[in-house]
């Protein structure tokens, strides 16, 4: 059986500033000495690798989040909707 390694980016002591330099540098690195041509497909490679991550976050997220809601959890409804509005109506009226 294979192990499963995961990646997180819960390191706080890294800043969003931080990463931005660091994806910058990287790019600057790995320009030196190509023609205009390989960067464009390097750059395109790695869009590609970006989309594919999105892509299955994407799908993860709407998966987890779809488990989440039918996990006994009441789904909204229109009724439930109705039933919140009456509240706050019948709350504002006796506040007024």
């Amino acid at each position: 059986m294979q192990k499963r390694i995961k990646f997180t980016m819960n390191n706080q002591k890294i800043e969003d500033k931080s990463l931005t330099a660091l994806a910058f540098i990287i790019g600057l690195a790995l320009i030196d000495n190509l023609t205009s041509t390989e960067q464009n497909a390097v750059g395109n490679w790695i869009m590609l690798i970006a989309q594919t991550l999105c892509t299955n976050g994407s799908y993860t997220f709407n998966r987890e989040w779809k488990s989440h809601i039918n996990n006994g959890n009441t789904p909204v409804t229109k009724d439930t909707l109705e039933k919140v509005g009456d509240i706050i109506n019948n709350t504002i009226k006796k506040n007024t």
